[in-house]
C-alpha cells in the first residue's frame, strides 16, 4: 500500500489552478507496484468485433446468426439485446431478423476496419491488465479470473459491462470504438458527450474494466445510504486502482490532468468545508450529494467554483481510505470487508481543515 506523509497546503481561494504539486502526490508518483513480483493474470479474450467484421464479407445467413449466438452464449444474448436492441425485432421470424443483423453488419463495416487499424498499434493495453488484475487478485485473494469479450456498440456511450454467470464466471466487456483517444473526429460528429474523452484512452482499458468490476462486486455489500458511505466505498476503489497501476502518471488513469489533480490535493480542506455548510457529508437525501459524484468535465452547484474538477466526493473518500490504512495497516481484504463508513473515517483522523 501506499506509505508516504502528506503535507496539507491550505489556499483562501478554492481551488485556485497551480503549476505544482504538492509533496504527496510527488511521492505517490515515485510510489508503484512494480517493486512487488506479482504473478500475471491469464485472461482470455476474445474480440467479436472481429467476427463482425468477416460477417460483412458474405451474405449473412441464419445459420450464421445461430453460430455466433452458440458460440458467444451469455455474451451474445446480452449484447444483441442492449446494443441491437433485440426487443425493437421480437416477432421477427429469423429469416426477416438476419435481413436486419445483415443491414446493420454493412451500415458499420466501415468502423470494424478504424478498430483493426487503431488496436493494432496499440497492443499493450492487455498484457498490462493481465498484470494488474494479477495484482488485483494477490490483493483480494477471492478475486476470480475473468473471460473478456471486446465487442462494438454502435457509438452507444455503454463502453463496459461486467457479467456474473450463474456458475459464478466472471464475464468482462468493453466497447472497442469508444477508446479512440480523444482526437477521434466521430466523437463530436455524434455528440458523445465531452467527459467521455477523460476516459478514452486505450491505456485506461484495464482500470476501468476493473473499476467497474469493483463496483458491481462491492458496492451492493456497502449498502450506501449517505455521502460519507459513498465517499469511503469510492475512496476504497481509487485507493486500489492506484495501488495495481504501474502508470507513471496514475492520476491519468483516473480521468485527470496532473493540474486538477494538484487542485484536489491542495484544496481539500475547503471541500470538506463545503461539505459540511452545505449539511451534505451525513445526508442521506441523494439529490443533496449527488453533485459530488457525477461524471462530467466539472462539479456544479451552489458555493462550488467554474473550475472544479468532477468527483470531489470521490476524491475525498480516497485520501480518507488512504489515511485509514496508514493509520491502521489493514489488508485490502479487511478494507473492502469493513462496511461502517463513520468508523474508517473516525480511525483514519482525516481532518483537512485542523
Amino acid at each position: 500500500m501506499f506509505r508516504y506523509t502528506f503535507i496539507y497546503m491550505q489556499k483562501n481561494n478554492f481551488f485556485k489552478k497551480t503549476g505544482f504539486l504538492s509533496l504527496g502526490v510527488v511521492l505517490l508518483l515515485l510510489t508503484s507496484c512494480q517493486n512487488i513480483k506479482v504473478k500475471p493474470a491469464d485472461i482470455s479474450h476474445r474480440d467479436f468485433t472481429l467476427e463482425l467484421e468477416k460477417l460483412t464479407q458474405k451474405r449473412v445467413e441464419v445459420a450464421d446468426l445461430k453460430r455466433i449466438k452458440d458460440d458467444y452464449g451469455r455474451f451474445f444474448d446480452v449484447w444483441f439485446s442492449e446494443i441491437m436492441d433485440y426487443s425493437k425485432y421480437r416477432g421477427f421470424s429469423d429469416a426477416e431478423l438476419v435481413q436486419v443483423f445483415g443491414q446493420w453488419l454493412q451500415v458499420n463495416k466501415p468502423v470494424f476496419n478504424v478498430l483493426k487499424a487503431h488496436y493494432d498499434n496499440v497492443p499493450d493495453w492487455q498484457e498490462e491488465l493481465n498484470m494488474q488484475w494479477g495484482h488485483l487478485q494477490m490483493l483480494l485473494t477471492q478475486t476470480p479470473t475473468p473471460k473478456l469479450v471486446s465487442y462494438f456498440s454502435q457509438f452507444s456511450n455503454y463502453n463496459t459491462f461486467v457479467d456474473t454467470t450463474e456458475k459464478g464466471e466472471v464475464l468482462l466487456g468493453f466497447s472497442k470504438e469508444m477508446f479512440l483517444n480523444d482526437t477521434f473526429p466521430l466523437y463530436a460528429m455524434l455528440e458523445v458527450p465531452g467527459f467521455y474523452n477523460r476516459y478514452n484512452s486505450p491505456k485506461q482499458i484495464p482500470t476501468i474494466l476493473i473499476w467497474n468490476y469493483l463496483k458491481s462486486t462491492y458496492e451492493p455489500k456497502h449498502k450506501i445510504r449517505n455521502m460519507l458511505e459513498q465517499a469511503v466505498f469510492d475512496g476504497k476503489v481509487w485507493n486500489l486502482l492506484l495501488e495495481i497501476t504501474n502508470a507513471k502518471n496514475p492520476f491519468e488513469m483516473l480521468g485527470y490532468s496532473e493540474t486538477e489533480w494538484a487542485m484536489l490535493e491542495r484544496d481539500q480542506g475547503q471541500m470538506w468545508r463545503l461539505y459540511l455548510e452545505q449539511k451534505a457529508l451525513y445526508s442521506n437525501d441523494f439529490n443533496v450529494y449527488r453533485r459530488y459524484f457525477v461524471y462530467g468535465d466539472k462539479t456544479f452547484g451552489p458555493g462550488i467554483p467554474a473550475e472544479c474538477p468532477p468527483l470531489i466526493g470521490s476524491f475525498t473518500g480516497y485520501k480518507i481510505v488512504q489515511r485509514y490504512m496508514q493509520e491502521m495497516d489493514v489488508t485490502w481484504q479487511d478494507l473492502f470487508e469493513e462496511h461502517d463508513a463513520q468508523k474508517i473515517l473516525r480511525l483514519s483522523g482525516y481532518n483537512p481543515v485542523k
